[in-house]
């Protein structure tokens, strides 16, 4: 219990620098951020990055991989957040936090003994992007190519836990977007053209694959 409170802690503190690092990256590609929700904006990151970082020591305890998938907990919720304040994964965010979960996966895997699943987080990363690839040309730009290389990074921590997990991630991922999408239109607040962030879609099926799994 006192590891789980540090951890959500530890996710809470860290937050704003997230929130800074955010701003920077959105600036330097010449956004700024809404200033009418930004207050709300600072919490809500802190919050998740707490419950996320708590819920990853709950489920993979104190392994190895433990670092990769705090570095991923936090990269995906930053790319959520500029996907809804822009409808924009920046690069400036997604390469680099994926580098560095790749090397922390490496790491931790040699360190828990268990480097046989880098074979199939290699498969998942590849699966989701080849598969998130083809829809994106198929839909003709109806899903993002941010959408697409941010499957590579779900579907290699999922991936990691079984390649039937990372594709059971982006299948709920598109369930999820696929009813919101659905539910938007009955409501005349969407429209067959209208662009969704997709990026809270495909993390929040990645999440739930990965808690369905048991560690």
């Amino acid at each position: 219990m006192i590891q789980l409170g540090g951890a959500f802690v530890a996710g809470l503190v860290i937050g704003p620098a997230v929130d800074v690092w955010i701003t920077r990256q959105l600036a330097r590609r010449g956004l700024g951020r809404p200033e009418s929700w930004r207050p709300a904006t600072r919490w809500v990151l802190s919050v998740a990055l707490g419950m996320g970082w708590a819920v990853v020591l709950t489920t993979v305890g104190s392994a190895g991989v433990l670092a990769a998938h705090l570095v991923w907990a936090t990269v995906t919720a930053s790319v959520v957040a500029t996907d809804l304040e822009h409808r924009l994964i920046p690069n400036r965010i997604l390469y680099p936090g994926a580098a560095v979960t790749a090397v922390l996966l490496l790491a931790g895997a040699f360190l828990d003994g268990t480097p046989g699943r880098l074979g199939s987080a290699a498969l998942g990363a590849g699966l989701c992007l080849l598969g998130m690839g083809t829809l994106s040309v198929l839909g003709r730009g109806a899903l993002g190519m941010g959408d697409v290389k941010l499957s590579a990074l779900l579907g290699l921590v999922c991936g990691y836990w079984g390649v039937e997990v990372a594709l059971r991630a982006a299948l709920t991922g598109f369930l999820i977007g696929g009813v919101a999408a659905l539910g938007l239109m009955l409501t005349r607040r969407a429209h067959r053209h209208t662009q969704l962030p997709f990026a809270p879609f495909l993390v929040a099926g990645a999440w739930w694959a990965l808690l369905g799994q048991p560690f």
